[in-house]
């Protein structure tokens, strides 16, 4: 019976294929649009290191030290906390970054032309802590030195690509070696730089030691703030500047513990000492926690696809009404085959496959959609290239939204039929 209910929705498929691509069309466009939004709801908001998220912690101080600082804690600090949070030995690993970015190029190269890039100075334990994938090398050994790891894109603009390990580049008149070449490496949202916007852009191009950073004064590219008057980079070392974020990982929550506790007695020892006028308040965040304090999703993204399932029910509506249609003017068909013996159970469950054969018509039509969708908005908003993703989520979420709304479509129209009588239809 199931080979005979395929059969017989393909015929009415190819009795009025006109209706029936109306029909798909019309599904496909509110289902494509909602998942193109649901695609990007869900990049937003996925948890971009998953199996580590709840041992990864962002560490807020506030050090400041005058009264009534900008904010408490302070997610940025200064080169001083810093380094006392390198200095910590109960963690696994700990990083300390701030952004940056400079003009780089192949000195081999017999071109002059060199290649903008996005820099990340960045301590050692960084690559552990992210697990950064490298194609080639490893990551540098320490904080200073002049070695670097460069990213996939970066190596492909400036070395063509492949195993580029031991070349050297030039950036800001210093040459460095290449150490390691990272494989393509995408982190949605960017959780290790969130701030400033900056949470759905890609990983960073190249990554430098980051007391080589300081002492090549490297500029930087985020958000700092300071008490003290400085001319560049490397003078902050002694001076109240708060520009560096600081991550660290630990193995459990009795690690997490002592931790906390050292960053206490560091900043209680600095206010014994009169530096800290301000309640002591030394904040770890996880991944997922501190991604929902910056609350980096805007709300119009969800307003619009909020606005998106809306259009998807007037897609429903006008499809079901088109379908009444066709189930109308077949009505002396079905009461011909319900005079020959056919039960309405059994047109209830031929009407059930032709509907689904329909869903999947609908679901393969409204990916494509969806994936145009995406396309045509990063082609007038760039900025969305990092997150315009269909995952494997999301693509079977699709398939059984398009089945569920198609099969809600032609319910209707079906049972109306099936309450009619035989002599009824047969008039």
């Amino acid at each position: 019976m199931l080979r005979y209910n395929f059969r017989l929705a393909f015929e009415n498929f190819r009795r009025t294929p006109q209706l029936y691509a109306l029909v798909a069309f019309t599904l496909a466009l509110g289902i494509g649009l909602l998942s193109a939004n649901l695609a990007l709801v869900h990049t937003m908001t996925s948890d971009p290191i998953p199996h580590k998220s709840d041992k990864l912690f962002h560490v807020s101080m506030n050090t400041w030290p005058n009264e009534d600082p900008h904010e408490q804690p302070f997610y940025i600090l200064s080169y001083r906390d810093a380094d006392h949070i390198l200095n910590a030995d109960m963690v696994k690993n700990t990083a300390v970054i701030y952004a940056s970015g400079g003009y780089i190029r192949d000195l081999q190269s017999t071109e002059a032309s060199r290649i903008n890039v996005q820099i990340r100075a960045a301590s050692d334990g960084f690559f552990n802590l992210t697990d950064a994938p490298f194609a080639y090398g490893q990551a540098y050994q320490g904080n200073s030195g002049y070695e670097v790891v460069i990213g996939d894109s970066a190596n492909k603009r400036v070395f063509g690509g492949g195993n580029s390990v031991g070349k050297t580049l030039e950036l800001n008149g210093a040459n460095y070696t290449v150490v390691g070449v990272l494989k393509p490496w995408y982190l949605r949202p960017l959780f290790y730089h969130a701030t400033e916007q900056a949470a759905f852009n890609n990983t960073d191009d190249l990554f430098v030691p980051l007391e080589t950073a300081i002492d090549e004064n490297l500029p930087i590219y985020a958000r700092s703030s300071s008490t003290d008057s400085w001319q560049q980079i490397s003078d902050t070392r002694t001076k109240n500047v708060y520009y560096l974020q600081a991550w660290v990982e630990v193995e459990n929550q009795q690690q997490k513990k002592e931790f906390q506790n050292y960053l206490d007695a560091y900043s209680q020892n600095l206010k014994d000492n009169g530096e800290h006028p301000n309640k002591i308040i030394n904040q770890l965040d996880d991944v997922n926690a501190w991604l929902a304090h910056l609350n980096i999703v805007d709300s119009k993204v969800y307003a619009f696809a909020l606005v998106s399932f809306l259009f998807l029910t007037v897609c429903v509506f006008n499809a079901s009404s088109l379908l009444l249609s066709r189930q109308h003017s077949a009505l002396f068909e079905h009461g011909l085959r319900r005079a020959i013996g056919a039960s309405r159970m059994h047109l209830l469950q031929q009407g059930l496959v032709e509907s689904c054969v329909l869903g999947v018509i609908s679901a393969i039509m409204g990916l494509l959609l969806a994936w145009c969708f995406l396309q045509l908005s990063v082609t007038f908003l760039p900025q969305l290239q990092n997150l315009a993703v269909l995952d494997y989520e999301i693509l079977i979420l699709s398939f059984i939204l398009a089945i569920v709304v198609t099969n809600l479509s032609c319910l209707y129209s079906l049972i109306r039929t099936n309450k009619q009588s035989i002599s009824a239809e047969l008039k």
